[in-house]
């Protein structure tokens, strides 16, 4: 009877000092992983040329960002800026991974990002990645 109480008793001491039971900051799950940062982030491929959609016309930049990290990133924001051909800022836009909206361990998510051109001044484009918290 002693013996299993010394063995519970170690049992229960390796638990607790194995640290799976401390609760994180974030959601007060157990165990939690942090998230991927803007270090482990990339973009993969990305493409932009110009569309005209119901007789206005859009430069859209699509294609990947990467996650090399072992944890899933959230909460992604790409920003596209778009310029003219003396390198002048035609505009802006701010947007986040499409398809998934988080990108997995490892993985990979869709994005796109369009601007109205309807003079079609737009020739280049320039992409950035964050994390919003």
């Amino acid at each position: 009877m002693q013996k299993n109480i010394f063995i519970v008793l170690i049992i229960l001491c390796m638990v607790a000092l194995s640290g799976c039971t401390f609760k994180t900051q974030s959601d007060q799950t157990f165990g939690e992983k942090p998230d991927a940062g803007l270090k482990d982030l990339y973009i993969v491929n990305a493409t932009g040329e110009h569309y005209d959609e119901n007789g206005t016309n859009y430069y859209y930049v699509w294609g990947y960002v990467g996650n090399k990290a072992g944890n899933e990133a959230p909460n992604v924001q790409i920003t596209a800026k778009f310029y003219d051909e003396n390198g002048t800022l035609v505009g802006t836009n701010t947007t986040t991974p499409y398809k998934p909206k988080v990108i997995p361990p490892e993985g990979q998510a869709y994005f796109y990002a369009g601007f109205k051109d309807p003079n079609k001044t737009i020739t280049k484009y320039e992409l950035s990645l964050a994390i919003k918290k």
